[in-house]
């Protein structure tokens, strides 16, 4: 028994060590194409997202997307969960919308995934994991008749995995600091993302129903005027077409269009060039923010 546990610890301080020489493999790979590619990571991180993904091993944010290192803030836990209570995931977005100015979070599930499977048992996996994938069942409750007339055990999974990510985007929606964003002017984008294992493919999520002109107004909240505003200019402000709190739904609305529009033309951009795309999406929003 004693010579098993010795040989098994020496193979598992191989497979350890391989990670290491991977890193330095690494580093040499990158100075030789820019031997100041890491003085110039050490002087701050500008990323242009902040992606909300599962733990999962399978599912790596900056492989999968080939982005480099200070492209994407990222946040995972089991089950890409967006708690209202949880202190760690509020601090991340909230360092992500106020100080790295962040404009698009995206919340990425993942097929195949094992805290999703988990919660569609009534097994009990742990005290803590249990509570954790409590938040998961609530989102089963909620979709339990779509999801179980699905036959196969893979599509309930995959589908409960969908209505997850569809659940945290509202989450962020709902979030303060994301609605005080608005109000400040400074506009947020969310987007649903489920990363299929099993091809590598990432599937956009079509959430247009989610976005936050539909949410209940329960969760709406109205921010007290800013410390330099008097009263009257805030209730001026309210009244103005162009204020932050006009300025809020006109951004939802602006994302809606936007990705609508530019889903349509990709399927029929053959015979259009990119110029007249973008000319026709601006003239589309344009016309529709004045409604």
């Amino acid at each position: 028994m004693q010579n098993q546990i010795v040989h098994e610890s020496i193979e598992e301080y191989r497979r350890y060590n391989k990670v290491l020489e991977g890193n330095r493999r690494y580093v040499d790979k990158k100075l030789a194409q820019d031997e100041n590619y890491f003085r110039k990571l050490a002087k701050g991180q500008t990323p242009k997202y902040l992606l909300i993904g599962c733990s999962d091993s399978r599912a790596p944010p900056n492989e999968i997307t080939e982005t480099d290192p200070g492209d994407i803030f990222i946040h995972r836990n089991i089950a890409n969960l967006v708690i209202p209570t949880d202190l760690n995931i509020n601090c991340v977005i909230q360092y992500a919308v106020e100080h790295l100015k962040v404009h698009n979070i995206i919340v990425m599930g993942h097929t195949c995934c094992g805290g999703i499977k988990a919660a569609m048992k009534q097994d009990s996996v742990g005290g803590l994991l249990d509570l954790w994938l409590n938040q998961i069942k609530l989102v089963y409750e909620k979709h339990q008749e779509l999801i179980n007339s699905f036959i196969d055990e893979d599509d309930q999974i995959n589908s409960l995995c969908c209505m997850n990510v569809r659940e945290q985007v509202l989450n962020i929606w709902r979030n303060p600091i994301i609605q005080k964003s608005w109000q400040d002017g400074h506009p947020v984008m969310v987007h649903g993302w489920l990363f299929r294992v099993e091809t590598g493919f990432i599937e956009e999520l079509s959430l247009e129903d989610s976005i936050p002109d539909e949410m209940s107004k329960i969760f709406k909240i109205k921010f007290n005027p800013s410390k330099h505003q008097s009263p009257n200019q805030h209730q001026e402000e309210e009244g103005n077409a162009h204020s932050p709190m006009r300025a809020r739904r006109r951004f939802q609305r602006m994302q809606s269009r936007i990705e609508t529009e530019i889903r349509h033309f990709t399927i029929n951009m053959q015979n259009v060039n990119e110029e007249e795309i973008e000319n026709k999406i601006v003239q589309d929003i344009e016309q529709d923010l004045q409604v």
